[in-house]
């Protein structure tokens, strides 16, 4: 990893962006794909790893493409606040989702960190998306003389991958049939570690969990386009710091985040004195999304989402 942040596929992948308390610094998150790159491109000029090898690693390919992905094009990275990740726990995802709009073909979204734990213990504090249009074709990577192709997508996929904190990867593609979500295998690598849990069960609702908020953050951002504000590059003096004392000025990139005008609602109920039962306890009162008819003739569809509440909180 410390040769991987010394490489070119650090500057590629590194964003300038200040660092924001709850979450993982972006490069942290820079270092772990240029660790990705630099790994494969070193596997493949020694030998260790051949492009057949890859081809039948399905997480290494997707996080290996994710990271090629993001290396060669411009990315937003979103920072999901922490108050809307957890209404967002608090809430069901539907079961088909019609019209689902992405404003961007790919990007990061930056997780609260710790929040959401593998069976292993290990967190997860971002996670890579992609929308794969029909027709789509993976991008060509190249390292070397080896060439890795894929395959266009027949209809539209969405993709996911991340790296976790301790060097695991996952990665998933669905299908997006209609307005049905159609889950395919996901995959794992487990970094290596010895005793990595092998109960697919807990992965699965693992997996499920991540999905999930990733999928509820982009329907926030179609219902909620408005809560979303360009980032804005900051100069900070370093003047001082280092040798020489100069006055050079580094610009730093205003962190994104998903949900700033976001308001958690709450709910304390009563409490009747010569009531015999305890008052309830705090909970959730779970929220949901659902497509609501408007416009004229009530043709049109679109996305609203019912909050959960914090009853007694």
């Amino acid at each position: 990893m410390k040769l991987a942040k010394r490489s070119h596929w650090f500057e590629k992948v590194n964003r300038h962006y200040h660092n924001l308390e709850g979450y993982e610094p972006f490069s942290t998150v820079s270092q772990s794909l240029a660790g990705n790159l630099f790994g494969l491109e070193s596997s493949l000029i020694t030998g260790r790893l051949t492009v057949e090898d890859l081809a039948q690693n399905f997480a290494g390919n997707q996080v290996s493409l994710s990271a090629w992905t993001l290396a060669h094009n411009p990315f937003p990275v979103w920072w999901l606040d922490k108050d809307l990740f957890e209404a967002f726990e608090a809430s069901d995802l539907p079961k088909a989702i019609a019209d689902l709009r992405i404003s961007v073909p790919f990007g990061i979204i930056m997780l609260p960190r710790d929040r959401i734990i593998n069976p292993d213990n290990d967190s997860c504090n971002w996670v890579f998306f992609q929308y794969l249009p029909q027709g789509f074709r993976f991008p060509v990577m190249r390292f070397g003389l080896d060439i890795i192709e894929s395959m266009p997508f027949k209809c539209d996929h969405f993709k996911w991958a991340t790296i976790l904190k301790n060097g695991g990867s996952y990665a998933s593609i669905i299908e997006l049939a209609g307005d049905q979500l159609i889950h395919g295998d996901f995959d794992i690598i487990n970094g290596g570690v010895i005793d990595a849990n092998e109960d697919r069960d807990l992965e699965q609702q693992f997996q499920d969990r991540l999905e999930k908020i990733v999928l509820q953050t982009l329907l926030y951002l179609q219902v909620r386009p408005d809560d979303l504000i360009s980032p804005t590059k900051v100069s900070v003096s370093t003047k001082g710091q280092g040798f020489g004392g100069g006055k050079a000025k580094s610009d730093r990139l205003t962190p994104l985040i998903v949900g700033q005008k976001f308001q958690p609602q709450t709910e304390r109920t009563s409490h009747n004195p010569h009531s015999t039962h305890a008052t309830p306890r705090t909970h959730w009162r779970r929220g949901h999304w659902r497509r609501v008819a408007m416009g004229e003739g009530r043709q049109e569809r679109k996305w609203r989402w019912i909050q959960p509440v914090l009853v007694n909180g």
